[in-house]
């Protein structure tokens, strides 16, 4: 596309398959290859070279902080903590770094505070423990020396502005005893670094080393950069060169103003800049054009962004937790040349929603929808997950595996109770509670995600170490899972055995005889529908007598989990996926038969459920061999053409489909007045033609009734109760005028006789072309009585009368 203005995709743009619409990586650099299960592999061109931060580090700088930094630190550790305003995300880097150092000795710098008697000597400063801490902390890192004059207005200034003057004065007069306490402690120890006096996963410099490390790592955002050569060209006017990698079989290591793109994650590149301060205040950081990112936080969003592809499915994407905005923005700016996705939702975004939102929107991306309710609490038929097809499960972690732990921070706006967990020594109450917490909601994120029958994948991440978090909760939960799908066909069968019981029972009770008129196409059927098992497998019981319905019960393909091979993305095909060294656990869970939920699988379900109608396979071949029967064009004389023989075939076949049956003759006289009203019924009888030609006899004597005879007794009845009333209103009788009623007249029988009059019919008679109808006068009178009417006819006399109005009585 020429034009990058309008970001939003055209109708043919998203349903065109081998087109992005947004460059990539995988596609200007090299030819990706097929990670497809059918793809073929090309040959393996170069090996990917990782870039050790610590071959690039001076150790000399290691744990050198300023006094802004101290500073700043300060602020953030007051109770309420005091905002600040970094200059660049380097600066900000250093600051939290220095705090993950406080949170991590803590337990060596309490213990130092303890043995001196500190707090007997300012028990005010008791309740600003976390301060207390950080002041220690720097004035061990300066080895208890006093600093350079020129330095100590600007000492007095920067604290007395972070409100830690008064904090560094009580230490400072506590010095010694301070320093001979740590001492101390080492000794007993026999440490010779302080770091040794720590637990042992916290014993790892990895921050201070990620903190002093010059390389820079992050991802093009592709929502604000819509073309390679216009990074390029921004790279450029930095002073950066692209390092060459024509003339080797493996990669070539970064060197000073370099950058190199990463053949594992797309729109990933590592760079390393002269001044690393001043890379981060550029305007190609500040304008979001580049998004200062760890590479343990981009792998698996880079993975799981070619899955659809992989297992070539279509649908949404949905991840369980927001646990870093930059990584679910990266996700989303991969996610945007999928043409195969259809929505990306994020859950769990909690109190931090608006942020989350006005975060993505500062970066330009708009594919992307977050919730704020946790993914646990979605339910199982809810509409947002309708179409979902994979899961991205990020639940809660220890993150005791990540290299650089500050990034992550850093992404959440500097979460300090995540430091304060990350550094927690003690394995108390809280830590244990914190722990199990963590693991209940891992083992309910990865049950809930496999429970939704419509996904059929789930890529697992976790940043930990610990095994219980790993691989122990993946086969724990797989387990579970795959036992509660075998559990509910268990049920199944237990109910329709306990069904066929019944039936059987019932089928006891009935006579012999009548067992057998049961037709061989409804046994067919029964035996179709599983009614009738043959060759069932015997159940097996053990010791206790309990039964084993494993060799009974067949759990399909696609009710089951299994844990899947991560397919290799990486460019140069060298399997360079090495978890343990990125600092992160992935495991993919895929169903052990993909269901492709396209429109061959919905007609297939449809007909397997019989939404199209049954049909007997021996009737279809009849109709199939009747059809091709009269279809078949018969011989054409000399000198006719085919065609027009064809075409009259055609013709009248149409006709003969059009014509109507006698069914949907009476159906079309239905008629509807209005919509409250209902539906009424208007019947017309008609006769056969065919049937009248080849049966005359039946319609020789037959009599059409204009009038149907109730209503023609109604009438005459209405009219012999009006002269009835008139007959007693003229009676002389003084009896029957004043003190009698109609009622009483009925009953004393002082009646006048009912007459009803005759009633014209027409007659239809057979002749020898057609009928002829005659009129006649029908003289058999009705059989009345004096108090009821009682119509009785045999069906000799008028057999239509008795089929449509049998007999009955009708009182006056």
């Amino acid at each position: 596309m020429d034009d990058f203005d309008e970001f939003e995709r055209t109708f043919d743009e998203a349903t065109r398959r081998d087109e992005k619409p947004i460059w990539d990586p995988i596609e200007d650099f090299q030819k990706i290859t097929s990670t497809s299960p059918n793809g073929r592999m090309h040959a393996i061109k170069k090996r990917c070279y990782r870039d050790h931060p610590i071959e690039y580090i001076d150790v000399n700088v290691l744990g050198n902080w300023s006094m802004q930094h101290i500073a700043n630190s300060g602020k953030l550790l007051r109770k309420p903590p005091i905002s600040v305003k970094f200059d660049d995300e380097h600066e900000m880097r250093k600051v939290y770094s220095l705090i993950y150092d406080v949170f991590r000795y803590k337990i060596v710098l309490t213990q130092a505070l303890s043995d001196a008697s500190f707090y007997a000597y300012y028990p005010e400063l008791n309740s600003d423990q976390n301060r207390v801490w950080l002041m220690l902390f720097e004035l061990y890192t300066r080895h208890f020396l006093k600093r350079p004059s020129e330095e100590i207005a600007d000492e007095i200034k920067l604290y007395r502005d972070a409100n830690v003057l008064h904090i560094a004065e009580a230490l400072w007069s506590q010095r010694v005893k301070l320093a001979a306490a740590i001492s101390r402690l080492r000794i007993k120890n026999g440490a010779l670094h302080l770091s040794q006096l720590l637990p042992v996963h916290l014993q790892n410099e990895k921050v201070a080393i990620a903190a002093a490390n010059p390389i820079v790592s992050g991802w093009i955002n592709p929502f604000k950069l819509r073309k390679k050569p216009m990074a390029e060209e921004q790279l450029q006017e930095l002073g950066f060169l692209e390092v060459d990698q024509s003339d080797s079989t493996t990669e070539k290591p970064l060197q000073s103003n370099r950058y190199k793109w990463d053949k594992l994650c797309p729109l990933f590149m590592s760079c390393l800049p002269a001044n690393r301060s001043e890379f981060a205040r550029s305007e190609f950081v500040r304008n979001h054009n580049f998004i200062l990112q760890d590479r343990a936080f981009s792998i698996a969003p880079a993975i799981l962004s070619r899955l659809l592809d992989h297992f070539e499915l279509e649908g949404d994407i949905v991840q369980t937790h927001v646990a870093s905005p930059r990584s679910t923005a990266y996700l989303a700016g991969l996610l945007q040349s999928v043409n195969k996705l259809n929505h990306f939702i994020a859950f769990g975004g909690g109190k931090n929603t608006e942020n989350y939102l006005n975060y993505m929107d500062s970066l330009g991306i708009k594919n992307i929808r977050i919730f704020s309710e946790p993914f646990c609490s979605i339910p199982l038929n809810s509409q947002k997950l309708e179409t979902a097809v994979g899961v991205f499960a990020t639940p809660p972690n220890s993150f005791s595996a990540i290299s650089d732990p500050i990034d992550l921070i850093c992404s959440r706006g500097g979460d300090l109770s995540m430091l304060e967990g990350m550094t927690d020594s003690n394995i108390g109450d809280d830590s244990q509670k914190r722990v199990v917490q963590i693991l209940e909601a891992q083992r309910e994120t990865l049950r809930l995600s496999m429970s939704r029958p419509q996904i059929q994948f789930v890529l697992y991440l976790t940043h930990s170490i610990v095994g219980a978090e790993n691989q122990d909760m993946v086969d724990r939960t797989i387990t579970d899972v795959n036992r509660n799908a075998f559990e509910k066909h268990l049920a199944a069968y237990k109910e329709k055995k306990r069904l066929e019981a019944i039936q059987e029972a019932e089928l006891a009770a009935i006579p012999a005889a009548a067992k057998g008129n049961i037709s061989p196409r409804k046994a067919k059927e029964e035996k179709q529908n599983g009614s009738i098992d043959e060759g069932e497998k015997e159940i097996l019981y053990d010791k206790d007598g309990k039964a084993d319905y494993s060799q009974v019960i067949r759990v399909p393909k696609t009710d089951q989990f299994e844990v899947a091979k991560i397919p290799d993305v990486c460019l140069n095909q060298d399997q360079c996926l090495d978890m343990a060294s990125f600092g992160c656990y992935m495991a993919l869970l895929q169903r052990k038969q993909i269901t492709k939920l396209d429109a061959k699988y919905l007609i297939k379900m449809a007909e397997a459920r019989g939404l199209f109608g049954k049909a007997d396979k021996i009737k279809i071949a009849k109709m199939k061999a009747t059809m091709k029967k009269q279809d078949k064009p018969s011989r054409h004389k000399s000198g006719s053409k085919g065609g027009n023989s064809n075409k009259r075939d055609l013709t009248s076949l149409i006709d003969r489909i059009n014509v109507p049956t006698q069914s949907s003759y009476i159906r079309s006289n239905l008629l509807k007045y209005s919509e409250s009203e209902p539906l009424e019924f208007n019947f017309t009888r008609r006769e056969c033609p065919r049937h009248t030609k080849y049966h005359p006899e039946e319609y020789r004597s037959r009599v059409e009734l204009p009038v149907s005879r109730a209503k023609n007794w109604w009438r005459e009845t209405a009219k012999y109760v009006q002269m009835l009333n008139m007959h007693v209103k003229s009676t002389s009788s003084t009896k029957i005028a004043s003190h009698l009623d109609i009622k009483d007249v009925i009953k004393e029988g002082n009646l006048p006789p009912l007459q009803l009059s005759r009633t014209n019919l027409s007659l239809e008679v057979f002749g020898p072309s057609k009928f002829v109808k005659i009129k006649v006068v029908d003289k058999t009178p009705y059989p009345v009585t004096v108090n009821q009417l009682e119509f009785r006819e045999s069906k000799e006399k008028s057999p239509r009368f008795c089929e449509e109005s049998g007999s009955g009585y009708w009182t006056v």
